[in-house]
């Protein structure tokens, strides 16, 4: 289980696979080891083949087509800055929806003017939202039943399609008005995003809405911060291996980073 702490309490997640690394909640210390190790390694026959296949992160992926490519260096760069910045505004969109749906739930908020909320973010057609609205309804309704698949329907996750995010946290803003905030502590298992699971814990132990609407920018801007240092120094180290640049060189290139 993974665990973080907020204000003192402790809480727990489910971990991931150890192949399903998240450049998003990885470490920055992580990355760097990660390329540099690669680098150590890079020479060995078959040694980015093994990589591409074994690799789910996208970015870090996509990073690994562009040294196996025949672009040069300068096209690299160009391609992963693209590439970044579309990753990027996908997150911050997402955390975006994140956040309003815990900040409704802070509120008791309509769940169905949350979801209008939503909308400003990812447009919708009129008879999708009504989809929306009756699978998370549908949702909540069965969600009592022990053979019920609650990880699929209770998980929030950043690297999940936008219209299953949106079902899944309108579940959560149906669900909350009918229970008890403290009930809403028991879905904290199923979350793999950090950012919802933090907030959500927040609205658990009854933090005024200020607060929570607070800490919750904060942590998006450090997330998108860190992520696109992340992304960066990876595309620097990506580049540099590909232009055959020693290990003490790409060690002073992560340096700048860290």
């Amino acid at each position: 289980m993974k665990k973080f702490f907020l204000l003192k309490k402790e809480y727990s997640i489910k971990q991931r696979p150890a192949k399903d690394f998240d450049l998003v909640e990885m470490p920055l210390e992580g990355v760097v080891v990660y390329w540099l190790s690669l680098a150590k390694i890079f020479s060995r026959r078959n040694v980015l083949e093994d990589e591409l296949n074994l690799t789910t992160e996208p970015y870090i992926k996509f990073l690994l087509k562009l040294l196996k490519s025949k672009l040069d260096a300068n096209q690299c760069l160009e391609l992963a800055k693209v590439k970044r910045n579309n990753f990027l505004e996908d997150l911050e969109k997402k955390l975006t929806l994140m956040s309003i749906s815990i900040l409704g739930m802070a509120t008791r908020e309509n769940p169905q003017k949350v979801l209008i909320r939503f909308i400003s973010k990812y447009p919708l057609s009129l008879i999708y939202e009504q989809k929306i609205i009756q699978a998370a309804k549908e949702v909540v309704a069965n969600i009592h039943l022990s053979n019920f698949k609650k990880e699929g329907f209770l998980n929030i996750d950043h690297r999940m399609d936008p219209e299953k995010l949106m079902i899944n946290l309108m579940v959560y803003n149906f669900l909350e008005r009918r229970v008890e905030h403290d009930k809403l502590r028991d879905c904290l298992e199923y979350v793999r995003s950090l950012y919802f699971a933090e907030g959500l814990s927040l609205i658990v132990d009854g933090f005024e809405y200020d607060f929570v609407k607070y800490r919750l920018n904060l942590q998006k801007k450090e997330i998108i911060f860190h992520t696109r240092n992340k992304m960066k120094v990876s595309a620097e180290l990506c580049v540099g291996l590909k232009k055959g640049f020693s290990y003490d060189d790409l060690s002073l290139i992560a340096q700048a980073y860290l």
